[in-house]
């Protein structure tokens, strides 16, 4: 099985675990953070499991950079939009720089969605620029990019 596989299972493992026995009604109003807690620690076992044995990769953490996995564009060419943060991992997802092409160099560290308590899709692929020569200023910074835009392989 190729890591692109592994990688996809996980999400929609984790996006279905979440959705249908960690999230609940209302959960702003009602101590949910303590689901969530006990969700990210189910969370990076099966990323371990799922992902990091069989494919055979370091155990790193999930959530943190995973050099061995690279986040690759879909496709021949062209452009495919990307949020990038303002600093190296600030929060603000507003540099200028708004599309990206494949001779960006990206590693994996997160899926990612703008409500960590309610419905999940894992929308976004949380990745890090680990190289762009021909915008050296970029490397370093945090990325979003839609899940439906990548592929992921060993690096």
């Amino acid at each position: 099985m190729e890591l692109d596989a592994h990688i996809n299972r996980f999400r929609i493992a984790t996006r279905e675990l979440f959705n249908h026995f960690f999230r609940v009604d209302d959960p702003y109003n009602n101590g949910s953070w303590v689901l969530e807690e006990r969700y990210e620690e189910v969370e990076s076992l099966l990323f371990e499991k799922l992902v990091l044995e069989p494919a055979e990769l370091p155990l790193i953490p999930y959530g943190t950079l995973q050099p061995n996995i690279r986040v690759n564009l879909r496709g021949t060419g062209g452009f495919v939009p990307i949020m990038l943060n303002r600093e190296v991992d600030s929060g603000y997802w507003d540099y200028p720089l708004k599309e990206v092409t494949r001779e960006a160099k990206l590693a994996f560290i997160s899926f990612f969605d703008w409500d960590q308590l309610d419905y999940r899709d894992h929308r976004y692929v949380r990745a890090q620029v680990i190289e762009r020569k021909s915008q050296p200023e970029i490397v370093g910074k945090h990325a979003f990019i839609e899940t439906h835009y990548v592929c992921f392989a060993k690096g």
